[in-house]
C-alpha cells in the first residue's frame, strides 16, 4: 500500500509541478511494485506460516510461502512429537559469498541468517521422504504446471543429516521466542554463532565444492549458488547456471 501511496503522490506532484521526472520515478515505482506484488502478498496469506506448537509436538510447514500457488493436494506439513526432539538451539549463521556483480575473488558480500536447529532422537526416514518429495516439486520444473506460474527455489525446511532438522526463520515471533515457549518439553541450548565461506572453496573436495553449492541453491540464493560456481571453477555465466542446475537435480 505505501509503494502505491508513493506512486499516486507522485504522479500528482507531476502533474501539479509538470515535472517529468516526477512520471518517471512514479513509473519505476509502479514497475517495482508489479514485480514484487507476489513476493509481498505471499507474505499476508494465511498458508503462511512455519511452526505451530502443540502439547504434545510441532507442526512444522515445510513448503516455501513463495510456492503458495502450488497444488493443496501436496503434503506440506509434519508432525514432530516432542518426544522425537533430543535437542532444539538457535543459530546465526554469517556467510561470505562471491560479489555477483563483480569478476573479482578479492570482492565478497556479506549474508545473515537465523536457523533452528532441531536433534532428532528417533528415525527420520519419514522426514527424508517428505522433504525430498518437495524438493523434486522446487528444482525439477521450471513451472508449477498450473497457470505457467514459476517455482522459487527455495527449501525453509532442510535435514542437514539424519538427525539434524535445520529451519530457516523469518517468520514473528522471534526465533527465541520459540525456544523459550519449547523449553517446557525439551532441552534447548545456547544459541550458536556459524561462519560459512563460499568464496575460498579451493582447497575442498569436488563432492565438497558442489555439496556447498546445491546447499546456497536450496536455501533460495540460486544467484550466489551461481557466482560461487563462476568464481571456483571461471565458468561464464550461462555455464555456471547450467552446473549449478545440473546439481539440484540430482538425487541424493
Amino acid at each position: 500500500m505505501s509503494f502505491c501511496a508513493i506512486a499516486i503522490g507522485l504522479v500528482v506532484l507531476g502533474w501539479v509541478k509538470n515535472a517529468w521526472l516526477a512520471y518517471y520515478v512514479a513509473a519505476v515505482v509502479a514497475i517495482c511494485l508489479l514485480v514484487f506484488q507476489r513476493l509481498v502478498t505471499a507474505r499476508f496469506l494465511s498458508s503462511n506460516w512455519l511452526i505451530r506448537m502443540t502439547d504434545h509436538g510441532l507442526f512444522v510447514k515445510f513448503r516455501s510461502y513463495l510456492n503458495h500457488h502450488f497444488s493443496n493436494q501436496d503434503p506440506t506439513v509434519l508432525f514432530l512429537p516432542h518426544s522425537e526432539i533430543r535437542s532444539a538451539r538457535l543459530v546465526k549463521e554469517h556467510r561470505e559469498l562471491p560479489d555477483p556483480d563483480d569478476g573479482s575473488r578479492s570482492t565478497k558480500t556479506i549474508k545473515t541468517r537465523r536457523l533452528v536447529e532441531l536433534e532428532l532422537a528417533g528415525d527420520a526416514r519419514h522426514l527424508t521422504e517428505a522433504l525430498a518429495q518437495e524438493r523434486k516439486r522446487v528444482f525439477n520444473n521450471p513451472t508449477d504446471g498450473g497457470g505457467g506460474k514459476s517455482r522459487y527455489h527455495h527449501l525453509p525446511v532442510r535435514l542437514a543429516s539424519d538427525t539434524l532438522l535445520t529451519i530457516e526463520w523469518g517468520v514473528v515471533p522471534r526465533a527465541q521466542e520459540f525456544l523459550d515457549a519449547l523449553t517446557r518439553h525439551t532441552l534447548v541450548r545456547s544459541s550458536h554463532k556459524s561462519s560459512k565461506d563460499f568464496v575460498n572453496l579451493e582447497t575442498l573436495s569436488h563432492a565438497e565444492q558442489e555439496s556447498r553449492l546445491r546447499e546456497l541453491a536450496e536455501s533460495g540464493d540460486l544467484i550466489g549458488a551461481v557466482a560461487t560456481a563462476r568464481h571456483l571453477y571461471s565458468y561464464d555465466l550461462t555455464t555456471a547456471k547450467a552446473f549449478v542446475e545440473s546439481l539440484i537435480q540430482k538425487t541424493r
